[in-house]
């Protein structure tokens, strides 16, 4: 099973506020872990607008190149 991570996930993550995330992230293989081109895109918009944009920036793209990068394109937005 593949599992696609919103933005509220991996920001619960990346926080560390929310362990049921930890934990289950823990168990998984990175092969079976997507994120989608418009999670990344919210999740750096947050980092640029927090106190220390280049440490959350850093922080994400080392969560984030662990796992599958899926594009969102027109037709996915057609279909959604």
């Amino acid at each position: 099973m593949t599992y696609l991570l919103d933005t509220n996930t991996c920001i619960g993550y990346l926080n560390g506020r929310s362990v049921g995330v930890l934990q289950r992230l823990q168990t998984l293989s990175s092969q079976d872990v997507a994120v989608c081109a418009i999670v990344k895109a919210e999740l750096f918009y947050g980092a640029m607008r927090s106190i220390h944009p280049d440490q959350s920036l850093a922080k994400q793209q080392r969560f984030l190149n662990r796992f599958t990068s899926l594009p969102f394109d027109d037709r996915c937005a057609e279909i959604w």
